[in-house]
C-alpha cells in the first residue's frame, strides 16, 4: 500500500529570497498563508477518514519550513504531534532550502518527528545558482545533505533543470551529485516561466529561453534513467496542475504539461525499443509486451510512440500486456523469439561520471 502525504502549502514563508524562477502563489494556487493549527488539524482528520489503514506522513511544502519563526514552526509541527501519539500519523515532512539546515535546525526537528527533509538544491552547478539569485553554493546544498543524511533523516532533492546558465550535461551531473551526496529520492521539476518573476522579466527581455517541451522532456528522461540505474527513486517530475498554473498568461514559457512524468517516461520507452529492435538481425513484425500498468506510457500518449516508432521504419504491431513482466522491462517478439529488454539493465543513455 503507498503511503498517504497529507500536504499543507506554505508558499515562500520563511525564505529569505526571491529568487528568479520563484512565484509559490502562481505554483500552488495558493495566496501566501500558514496554516492555523485548527485548520492543519480538521485537515488531517478529513484525509484520514477517507483512506483510512495508510502509512501516513504530514508534510509541509512551498516555503523554508525551517526558516519561519521558531515559534511558527513549533506551532505546525504541535498541530501533528496528537495523531502521531496515536500512531495515525508515521512522521513529518518538510521542504526548505540548503542554508536553512544547521545542526541545531536538525536537533529540534529531530526532536519534533520529523523523518524526511527535502531540500531545493536546483542545481550543483555555482554559475546557474548565482545567475538565479539563489543564495548559496553547491558545496552548501552538499554540505547539507551530508548533515541531514548523517542526522538519520530521509533525505531528499529538488532538481530544476533549465534555468539560465545550465545545459543538459550540467543537470545530469547536478542529478549524479545529489545522489552521490545521499539523496533517497528526488523531484525533477524543468524549467518554466512563471509570470511575476524575474525569469519573466530576462524571457521578455529576448535574454533567456527556457527548455521547451521536447527539449526539457529529453533532459529529464536523461535525468530519470540515471536515477533508475541508481535505484533512486524519483518521486515527481513538473510541477502540479494546480488552478495557479491553469491560469490563462501565469506560464509563459518552458516546459510544462499536466502528464509530464508519464511523457517523460515514454521517452525512456521509445528510446529503448529504438535500440533494442536495432539488434535484431531481420525485418520482421514485432509486437511488444509490458507490464499492463505500463501500457499507455510504452505506447505513448496519443499513441505516439507508436507513431515514431513507425515513422523510424520499424515493424511494431502491436503491444500487448503480460502481467509477469516487471515495470522496467519489455519483451520483443518476432516470428518465434523472443527478446528481453530492461531500462535498468540496458543502457539508454550516458551514465553519470564522478569525480
Amino acid at each position: 500500500m503507498s503511503p498517504l502525504i497529507i500536504p499543507f502549502f506554505i508558499p515562500h514563508a520563511g525564505c529569505p529570497h526571491q529568487c528568479l524562477f520563484c512565484n509559490q502563489e502562481t505554483i500552488s494556487g495558493i495566496r501566501q498563508r500558514v496554516p492555523e493549527a485548527s485548520q492543519i488539524q480538521e485537515q488531517i482528520a478529513c484525509w484520514l477518514d477517507r483512506s483510512p489503514g495508510r502509512p501516513t506522513e504530514v508534510a509541509f511544502f512551498g516555503g523554508s519550513f525551517t526558516l519561519l519563526q521558531r515559534q511558527v514552526q513549533e506551532s505546525l509541527l504541535a498541530a501533528v504531534q496528537p495523531f502521531i501519539r496515536q500512531g495515525l500519523v508515521q512522521g513529518v515532512r518538510v521542504s526548505t532550502r540548503p542554508d536553512g539546515l544547521s545542526d541545531e535546525v536538525l536537533a529540534f526537528l529531530q526532536g519534533q518527528q520529523v523523518n524526511t527533509i527535502e531540500i531545493g538544491v536546483q542545481s550543483l552547478d555555482d554559475t546557474v545558482l548565482q545567475m538565479t539569485g539563489r543564495g548559496h553554493t553547491a558545496e552548501q546544498s552538499l554540505q547539507a545533505m551530508t548533515r541531514v543524511r548523517t542526522a538519520g533523516f530521509n533525505t531528499g532533492a529538488q532538481l530544476l533543470p533549465g534555468l539560465p546558465g545550465d545545459t543538459p550535461d550540467k543537470a545530469l551531473q547536478s542529478l549524479c551529485g545529489v545522489i552521490a551526496a545521499g539523496a533517497r529520492f528526488v523531484r525533477i521539476y524543468p524549467a518554466v516561466v512563471l509570470q511575476g518573476t524575474g525569469l519573466a522579466d530576462l524571457y521578455l527581455a529576448g535574454q533567456y529561453q527556457p527548455p521547451d517541451l521536447v527539449q526539457g522532456v529529453a533532459t529529464a528522461a536523461r535525468l530519470l534513467d540515471a536515477a533508475n540505474k541508481a535505484g533512486v527513486p524519483v518521486i515527481r517530475i513538473g510541477l502540479q496542475a494546480d488552478e495557479g498554473l491553469t491560469t490563462p498568461g501565469a506560464l509563459l514559457a518552458g516546459c510544462w504539461h499536466p502528464a509530464l512524468g508519464q511523457l517523460v517516461r515514454s521517452q525512456l520507452f521509445r528510446d529503448l525499443v529504438y535500440r533494442k529492435v536495432k539488434e535484431l538481425p531481420i525485418e520482421s513484425s514485432i509486437t511488444i509486451y509490458c507490464h499492463p500498468q505500463q501500457m499507455s506510457e510504452v505506447i505513448g500518449q496519443g499513441r505516439a510512440n507508436l507513431r515514431a516508432w513507425h515513422q523510424a521504419g520499424l515493424l511494431i504491431s502491436q503491444v500487448l500486456p503480460d502481467q509477469q513482466l516487471e515495470r522496467y522491462q519489455l519483451c520483443l517478439e518476432y516470428i518465434q523469439y523472443k527478446m528481453m529488454s530492461s531500462l535498468i539493465t540496458d543502457l539508454i543513455y550516458e551514465e553519470c561520471q564522478h569525480a
